[in-house]
């Protein structure tokens, strides 16, 4: 499991070195909550992390993270005692701020210092993921674990590695004036695509589809007439009066 671990961490300091230009020794910002979290935990965290690397590292704190602990007194008495171990960096605050708000502005400008964020502050952790190049270490499980690089990160990368490896805009200009010398401006008008409509031939012209609703004519119908049948003893009668008139 630890060989795991060791391997999963070195892959991803592989990635932050190679496209953010992250170095050996790491420096990495701690604040109240990581040691906390690495006091419940029974972390030592100077001597996790390297081995967790295999990398030497440099932790940090800042004036203002400490500035927040002793506010909360004994609550954060121990991850106090913890941070005054490591060295401070330069926050520039003359006043202290929230410990988030000072990490924050240590990070801000892309970076440039090339640290890493070790909190288990719901913000910080917001921040690490939404910005490009800025690895996140929190504690689960009795471990320190660095986190798979955010989307951010990699689409960050990945722009980056699309823009060495294609042309450059000087090499754009050369190859453009090397083909007007070999075709000509006339050849090159001729080589640019039309946008042409569709094939005539494959249109099909629309059929109507008779209307499932058209009505259907009623054949008329005939009115028999109804004969009357007369007797027959009447009949006589009425041919006698014929001859005899």
């Amino acid at each position: 499991m630890k060989v795991k671990r060791g391997k999963h961490a070195r892959r991803i300091l592989t990635f932050y070195k190679g496209n953010f230009g992250f170095e050996s020794p790491y420096k990495i910002l701690v604040d109240g909550t990581f040691c906390k979290a690495a006091l419940s935990f029974k972390v030592n965290i100077a001597e996790q992390v390297p081995k967790y690397f295999d990398s030497e590292v440099k932790l940090l704190t800042s004036a203002c993270v400490m500035a927040e602990c002793e506010l909360f007194g004994s609550v954060l008495y121990g991850p106090l005692k913890v941070l005054r171990q490591y060295e401070v960096a330069k926050c520039g605050h003359k006043n202290p701020v929230p410990a988030s708000h000072c990490l924050k502005s240590l990070i801000r400008k892309r970076n440039k210092q090339k640290y890493m964020l070790a909190t288990q502050d719901p913000d910080l952790t917001e921040v690490s993921r939404t910005k490009p190049g800025i690895p996140l270490l929190y504690i689960a499980h009795n471990t320190v674990t660095i986190e798979t690089p955010s989307e951010a990160s990699k689409e960050k990368a990945a722009n980056a590695m699309a823009d060495k490896l294609g042309p450059t805009e000087y090499e754009h200009n050369v190859l453009k004036k090397l083909k007007l010398d070999e075709f000509g401006e006339q050849e090159m008008a001729k080589r640019k695509k039309k946008i042409k409509g569709p094939n005539p031939l494959s249109c099909k012209s629309k059929q109507h589809k008779p209307s499932l609703q058209t009505p259907i004519k009623e054949k008329k119908k005939r009115r028999k007439r109804k004969r009357i049948k007369v007797a027959e003893h009447i009949r006589e009668h009425f041919k006698q009066q014929i001859l005899s008139s």
